[in-house]
C-alpha cells in the first residue's frame, strides 16, 4: 500500500431533527392538550485512532463524509432518536486543520483517542414545550439545527521514538537496519527512503524497546519545501529523540550545520530535542581521521559516536547510549501536543437600522421600519420559519426577554413602526414594562 501523509477531506455533520407540532387524539377526548416530542441530535464527525495504520491511504478514494440526521419528533411525546455518529479511523500521529482558518482542530497522539471535528445538530424542540399560563395550545414546533460542515486538512506527523536525521545515502537505512527487527529497501541513490519506515530496537537484555523512524533524506531548502523536505520535516518533529547520521567520508561538519540550519528555518524547537550524532561508515577510513572528526563535532555540544552501519562496529555503544538519552513517554507527550485553541462563539453584534418605506393603505406618512441584524435573533426565528405566524406572539415576548425592545427604544422606535428581522415582521409596542 503507498505511504500518504497529507489528505483533504469534507466532513458534514447530521442536522437536528425537527419537533413535532402535535395534540393528543383518543376516542372520548375531543381536544387534547399539545403532546409533539423533541426531534433527535445530528449524529457528529469524530476522528479515532487506532493501531495497525501507518498511513492515510485507507482513506483515499473517499474524501467526503457525511453523518446521519437526528429523526423528527413525533406525537405523544415521542423523541426521535439521535443520529448515528461517523467515525473516521486514521493512524497515530494524525493532526487536522480547519482548512478555512488554518487552525488545529485534533491532534491524536494515543491510541484511541477521539475528537469531534464536526458537530451535530440539536434537535428542535416540540409545541409540548410551548405550553404556558396564556398559551394552551401552541400550534409551533421548533426546527432542528443545522449539523457543521469543514474542509479539513489531515496530516500524518510519524510517531516514533527515535528518528533519523541525515542526507541521501548517509547510511540512515543501514542503520535502521542493523539496530532493528526492519528491512528497508537500500539502494545508492538520492531519496532511497521515500516513505518512513519503522522499526523496532531492543536493548541488550530484551526488557525495553523502543521505534525508530528512517525518514526521507533531507536536502538544502527542505524548509522551503524543496525535494522531499516539508514530509521530512513533518514527521521528525513527532520525535523524542534526534539522531544526526552523518558520513565520515564527506563533510560531517558542514553537513550537521546545514541539518540544523534547515530544522532551525522550520521549527526552531527541533533543535532543543534531545540529540546525539552517529558518525557512520567509519570502516572506510583511518581511525585517525575519525578521531580528528570527533573533535570537530564536539563543539556542536552533542555526544558522538562512531559506527559502522556495515561491519557492527560501534553498535552496541549506539545502542545503548540510546535508550539512556531517551526521555520519559509521558512527560514529553505532556510538553509537545499540539495546542487546540476553543471554538469561538461568534455572534454578530446587533445592529439597529431606521428606514422609511411606503405609505400605509389610507396613510399619507410613510412607513417607519426598523432592521434588526445580528444578536442571534434571526438565527431563532429561521427555528420557527415553518410556523411563523402561530409562532410570533412567542417570538415576540422572547426577543422583548431578551432585551431587544429596550434596544430598539433607545434607538428611537415609536409605538406601531415596523421592525424586521430577516423575513419576519411585527409591530413594535411600548407597553407598562418598558415605560418602567
Amino acid at each position: 500500500m503507498a505511504f500518504r501523509d497529507v489528505l483533504d477531506i469534507e466532513v458534514d455533520a447530521g442536522n437536528g431533527g425537527d419537533g413535532s407540532m402535535s395534540f393528543h387524539r383518543a376516542k372520548y377526548l375531543e381536544k387534547g392538550g399539545p403532546d409533539g416530542g423533541h426531534g433527535g441530535r445530528g449524529g457528529s464527525i469524530i476522528l479515532r485512532a487506532i493501531e495497525g495504520v501507518e498511513s492515510l491511504e485507507r482513506l483515499v478514494g473517499r474524501r467526503k463524509f457525511k453523518a446521519q440526521n437526528g429523526a423528527y419528533g413525533e406525537g405523544r411525546l415521542r423523541q426521535g432518536s439521535d443520529g448515528e455518529d461517523t467515525y473516521i479511523d486514521v493512524p497515530v500521529g494524525t493532526t487536522a486543520f480547519d482548512r478555512d482558518s488554518g487552525r488545529v482542530i485534533a491532534d491524536l497522539v494515543r491510541v484511541g483517542q477521539e475528537k469531534v471535528i464536526a458537530r451535530g445538530g440539536f434537535g428542535g424542540r416540540g409545541n409540548s414545550t410551548f405550553v404556558s399560563s396564556t398559551r394552551q395550545a401552541p400550534r409551533f414546533a421548533e426546527l432542528g439545527t443545522p449539523g457543521e460542515k469543514r474542509r479539513v486538512r489531515l496530516e500524518l506527523r510519524l510517531i516514533a521514538d527515535v528518528g533519523l536525521v541525515g542526507y541521501p545515502n548517509a547510511g540512515k537505512s543501514s542503520l535502521l537496519a542493523a539496530l532493528s527487527r526492519a528491512n528497508p529497501a537500500i539502494a545508492d541513490y538520492p531519496f532511497t527512503t521515500l516513505s518512513p519506515i519503522l522499526g523496532v530496537v531492543e536493548s541488550a537484555g530484551g526488557e525495553e524497546r523502543f521505534t525508530m523512524a528512517d525518514i526521507p533524506g533531507i536536502i538544502e531548502g527542505a524548509s522551503e519545501g524543496k525535494g522531499l523536505g516539508l514530509e521530512f520535516l513533518r514527521h521528525i518533529s513527532r520525535t523524542r529523540l534526534l539522531v544526526y547520521v552523518l558520513d565520515v567520508t564527506r563533510d560531517p561538519v558542514e553537513e550537521l550545520r546545514a541539518l540544523q540550519a534547515e530544522l532551525r528555518a522550520y521549527d526552531p524547537s527541533l533543535l532543543e530535542s534531545v540529540a546525539c550524532v552517529a558518525l557512520n561508515k567509519v570502516e572506510l577510513v583511518d581511525a585517525d581521521i575519525t578521531a580528528m572528526v570527533e573533535d570537530e563535532l564536539a563543539g556542536f555540544g552533542l555526544p558522538v559516536l562512531p559506527v559502522s552501519a556495515r561491519t557492527g562496529q560501534g553498535l552496541p555503544e549506539l545502542r545503548g547510549a540510546l535508550f539512556a538519552l531517551l526521555p520519559d513517554r509521558e512527560l514529553w507527550a505532556q510538553t509537545h501536543a499540539l495546542e487546540i485553541e476553543p471554538e469561538e462563539v461568534r455572534e454578530e453584534p446587533l445592529t439597529i437600522t431606521f428606514r422609511e418605506g411606503e405609505p400605509e393603505r389610507g396613510k399619507t406618512a410613510p412607513e417607519r421600519i426598523w432592521d434588526v441584524e445580528g444578536g442571534g435573533f434571526e438565527f431563532r426565528i429561521n427555528r420557527f420559519s415553518r410556523h411563523i405566524e402561530d409562532a410570533a406572539e412567542y417570538l415576540s415576548g422572547l426577543f422583548k426577554r431578551q432585551g431587544l425592545y429596550k434596544a430598539l427604544k433607545k434607538a428611537g422606535a415609536r409605538e406601531g413602526d415596523t421592525v424586521e428581522i430577516g423575513v419576519f415582521r411585527f409591530e413594535y409596542f411600548d407597553d407598562e414594562e418598558e415605560r418602567g
